[in-house]
């Protein structure tokens, strides 16, 4: 199964993470039937986007039967909007996800001390999955202690692929 996409065609099984513009207008939106979905505020959608819009959408989709999954939203020290204003975002992502027993999935650059510190104070019952995962072994053993799932896209570290349990390991496009 590819874990992760933004390929609206992709061949499934797939997850298909839902574009912005569903989210801002989700009445021109056309769900595939044979496909499944993520939805979420992307971190670089902080920027320069009308959050409030944004979040509506999200919590619009979210309750959809072929949303199977929150996110891909994080926190991203490169890119985006304000550090504070992600994690705001991020947080209700959480919210959601635990809300509606659906798992979520994260973007995260440059922020995994402050991701990791979330997960041990908020304690969420639903998984929590890092796309598109390139760290290495030691980063990688890390969040797995710490109850991570990862995915892996093209491009990878080998050893950190090869110590994540297959259970909690997946491929993606993105």
């Amino acid at each position: 199964m590819n874990f992760h996409t933004h390929d609206l065609t992709a061949p499934m099984p797939a997850i298909i993470n839902m574009p912005q513009e569903w989210l801002l207008h989700p009445e021109e939106a056309t769900l595939r039937a044979d496909a499944t979905y993520s939805v979420g505020v992307h971190p670089w959608w902080t920027a320069d986007n009308d959050i409030e819009a944004l979040l509506r959408g999200i919590t619009f989709w979210a309750q959809h039967p072929q949303v199977v999954r929150i996110g891909e939203c994080g926190l991203d020290k490169l890119k985006g909007g304000a550090l504070d204003l992600q994690e705001q975002v991020f947080l209700i992502h959480v919210e959601l996800s635990e809300r509606l027993e659906k798992p979520l999935t994260i973007h995260c650059v440059k922020a995994f001390d402050r991701l990791l510190s979330l997960h041990k104070q908020l304690r969420p019952k639903q998984r929590w999955t890092i796309h598109g995962f390139r760290g290495k072994p030691e980063q990688a053993q890390q969040l797995l202690a710490a109850g991570f799932d990862l995915s892996f896209g093209e491009h990878y570290n080998e050893a950190a692929f090869a110590l994540c349990p297959p259970t909690r390991r997946y491929r993606e496009t993105d």
